[in-house]
């Protein structure tokens, strides 16, 4: 299905499907950044056709990677930056997208080589914050400039540990940034210690955990991508059944697997199966509160999920949101409005409640920026109302790229 640029038609009904899900993007970069330092056959499994990641690879590889790709795994058959000498020229450039891991992991990765990379991303990545990574590379001595010759970020390395051996870095407004460095500096002795964390720490502890999975054996499995689950779970909950055959238990690593145990507290038809996770709209939900700076990408889902549920739920915390590929908080409250869905928002305490049950009663036409959870929560609202068109359908791509034709209940 071509949805480039497309309106997608959304028809109201119910859900009932059994389907697989995709596997996780935030996993599969951290895994490729291992493969490209270990090299030497490594290996991962179950790679998601999400354009974070194949961006990432087609980067790699541009930086002189040999990658071995058949069907969802991939064969790292040399390492960086070894493999400098693989590719032509001092200057690589690189068409990186809009992915929050594939910019910043490639950034840490490449300034251990010699070679000038310049980075050419696409939406609004060039407006997400960066200064907390960049910083820590300059205290390394790589050269390191913005808005240089038309590229958004050029890096020359290679880092230097010659002054320094512990590098504290900034989580404030992001824990990728500390990732990176653990990920891309694994090998070396350098010291990553992230401070500041506000949001998002279990994605630290993937990477710690990703990081010592890999010296056990040569090879990584991608598991289900939990953020992905929120948006097929929330509609069968709210009104149907799902079974989903590659989700046999839940991944104390991925922070968005906390979906699970919110939906639990709220009273949901859940249940753990030999076929796999299994839910139902059978069971009468009740309103629930949650830190939205734990689950940031949960929030769209959430929302949604609340506005269902008879009484007033409440999302705390809300103002990491402003961070991601859009300005998350404004395009919900976007969403909500357009939907004449009753909340309220508390700006100083980046709050909003939310009362349920809500249903639009007319078709409505939305148009979200360009960004693959708000199209989906977007998507939610008009299945459980009464349908309409969502604009930027092709940017599901980024995440869940079968995610139309699964919550059509169209599998494989």
């Amino acid at each position: 299905m071509n949805l480039k640029n497309s309106l997608y038609k959304v028809e109201p009904g119910s859900f009932h499907a059994v389907i697989e899900l995709p596997t996780s993007k935030s996993y599969a970069n951290r895994a490729l950044i291992i493969g490209a330092i270990r090299g030497g056959g490594f290996k991962i499994n179950h790679l998601p056709d999400s354009t974070d990641v194949l961006t990432m690879l087609d980067c790699l590889e541009k930086a002189g990677l040999k990658i071995r790709r058949t069907d969802s795994s991939v064969v790292f058959t040399n390492s960086f930056p070894q493999c400098e000498s693989e590719t032509a020229g001092d200057t690589v450039d690189l068409h990186t997208g809009d992915g929050g891991t594939t910019n910043r992991f490639l950034m840490a990765l490449l300034a251990r080589g010699k070679k000038t990379y310049r980075f050419f991303p696409s939406e609004k990545m060039s407006e997400r914050p960066m200064e907390d990574l960049l910083k820590p590379l300059r205290d390394l001595n790589v050269d390191v400039a913005v808005n240089r010759n038309g590229a958004w970020i050029e890096i020359k390395g290679p880092a230097s540990m010659q002054n320094t051996s512990r590098l504290e870095i900034d989580c404030g407004k992001s824990t990728q940034f500390a990732s990176a460095m653990m990920l891309a500096f694994s090998n070396l002795p350098l010291t990553v210690v992230p401070v500041n964390v506000k949001a998002s720490e279990t994605y630290l502890e993937m990477t710690k955990f990703i990081l010592a999975e890999s010296l056990k054996k040569n090879s990584l499995d991608v598991p289900v991508d939990f953020s992905s689950l929120s948006y097929p779970l929330a509609l069968a909950l709210v009104d149907g059944k799902v079974l989903i055959t590659n989700c046999h238990e839940k991944d104390v690593y991925q922070s968005d697997s906390a979906f699970i145990d919110i939906a639990i507290a709220a009273g949901a038809d859940l249940e753990w199966t030999g076929q796999g996770l299994r839910a139902s709209s059978k069971n009468r939900l009740k309103p629930f509160k949650v830190d939205g700076s734990r689950y940031p990408d949960l929030v769209p889902a959430l929302l949604f999920l609340a506005s269902q549920i008879e009484g007033e739920s409440v999302l705390t915390n809300l103002s990491v949101l402003r961070h991601k590929e859009s300005d998350r908080l404004d395009e919900l409250m976007k969403i909500m409005t357009a939907l004449s869905v009753p909340f309220q928002f508390d700006e100083s305490r980046a709050e909003i409640k939310i009362t349920g049950p809500s249903r639009p009663a007319a078709p409505a036409g939305l148009t979200t920026a360009r960004d693959h959870r708000m199209v989906m929560a977007a998507y939610l609202f008009l299945r459980t109302g009464a349908g309409g068109t969502v604009a930027h359908a092709d940017c599901v791509n980024k995440s869940f790229p079968e995610f139309f034709q699964i919550m059509n209940g169209v599998t494989k």
